[in-house]
């Protein structure tokens, strides 16, 4: 069976307080868990709020709700879904933008994480409503701009099949952890994805176009580094998807010709367009910046995790290599096994903290894995598959 609309029809979109008010009081009558989701216009805005907030709720209907002229109405509907469990596919792309405009989840349920733990083998949200409904859902606007008023009547139906079937989608998944003697896995780790703080920004983001460009003398780094914030401010000011402004791969082109004018910088096959050369300006003053500062960036980026590559244990920290050498293998052996990816068994930047501390007892493994972030669920798993000694101590740095 294919949907190409919700069973319902397409709802109106909610923009005024009176049909706000409305909403939140349906909301209100209905019962048990709110399916929700969002719609941003991510790469299209710099903006990273919500257009667009999907709600269900059993025995209160549909509504598609717009954030921007309703921020005043937020701590009412806050108030209302402060009440139940949220149902959301992959949570942590919404749960920020929803945070923003004040609104909470008591507790969650995450149909990505819940066919993760199953191990199915798509995972996403199409796929989930198609193995346990057997319904295929019409989803073909995914890159749309959805800051952009009036919505079209296709793109409100495909913002609400998001929500449509995910109270049916729960039910299923939760008979089948149950069944499969998951279902308190489930419990923890959305628990964890609740109470987790906010991902920090990157710090050095303009290291993608460097890597991608294979870009490692420190000048050119440190110009690239001066035109992507210089980008990121344009963007910023302009609300604009900071590729809109200029992709990052001109951005690497133009380090790369270290300009010496502005002429130069006009004339750079990056700037071909006419409204990239209205950045020329902009641009040359980033440059002049890369080439003169003292603060220049080292060649390769620092691990994400704060421990040395580990691609080069095996010549400076023999012996946490030799522990990662066996960490690897019997996660991945054991991921196996329970039938689910080694990084949901346990994350690679986990393992590596586990191989690079070591461990004397069972007590050493736990801690270093809790303290590392592992979950209950996860610490008796790999507990099962590692022996209870290895070789401890931090390596000499």
């Amino acid at each position: 069976m294919k949907l190409d609309e919700p069973r319902g029809g397409i709802p109106p979109l909610i923009s005024t307080p009176d049909d706000f008010a409305t909403a939140i009081a349906s909301l209100k009558k209905g019962t048990g868990p709110f399916a929700i989701d969002t719609e941003r216009a991510q790469g299209i805005r710099y903006s990273a709020r919500a257009y667009l907030i999907q709600i269900k709720r059993e025995g209160s209907g549909l509504f598609l709700i717009d954030p921007p002229p309703l921020a005043e109405m937020m701590p009412a509907l806050a108030e209302v879904l402060a009440t139940d469990e949220w149902i959301l596919h992959a949570a942590d792309q919404d749960l920020p933008c929803l945070t923003d405009e004040g609104l909470t989840a008591p507790s969650l349920w995450d149909t990505e994480i819940a066919a993760l733990l199953l191990g199915d083998e798509r995972v996403s949200l199409q796929a989930v409503i198609d193995h346990d409904l057997d319904i295929q859902l019409a989803k073909e606007h995914s890159n749309s701009d959805w800051s952009q008023r009036p919505l079209a009547p296709e793109l409100l139906a495909y913002a609400a099949l998001d929500v449509e079937l995910l109270v049916e989608a729960r039910e299923v998944q939760e008979k089948r952890l149950k069944e499969a003697g998951r279902l308190e896995w489930m419990k923890q780790e959305c628990e964890h994805l609740l109470n987790t703080p906010r991902k920090k920004p990157n710090p050095e983001p303009w290291r993608k176009v460097a890597a991608t460009l294979r870009i490692r003398d420190r000048r050119t780094l440190a110009i690239l580094r001066e035109l992507w914030w210089e980008r990121d401010r344009i963007a910023q000011e302009q609300d604009l998807g900071p590729e809109k402004v200029l992709p990052g791969k001109a951005l690497g082109a133009l380090a790369e010709s270290r300009p010496s004018s502005i002429d130069d910088v006009m004339k750079s096959s990056a700037l071909r367009t006419k409204s990239r050369k209205a950045l020329a300006g902009d641009m040359w003053k980033a440059i002049q910046r890369g080439r003169a500062t003292k603060d220049l960036p080292n060649k390769t980026a620092p691990a994400k995790d704060g421990l040395p590559d580990v691609r080069n244990w095996k010549q400076r920290h023999p012996e946490a290599n030799e522990r990662w050498d066996l960490v690897r293998p019997l996660v991945l052996n054991r991921a196996e096994v329970l039938g689910i990816r080694q990084d949901i068994l346990l994350k690679p930047a986990i393992q590596r903290t586990l191989a690079w501390e070591g461990w004397d007892t069972l007590e050493d493994m736990i801690s270093v894995l809790y303290k590392a972030g592992a979950r209950p669920w996860q610490i008796e798993e790999v507990a099962i598959a590692l022996p209870r000694t290895a070789t401890a101590g931090k390596p000499a740095a």
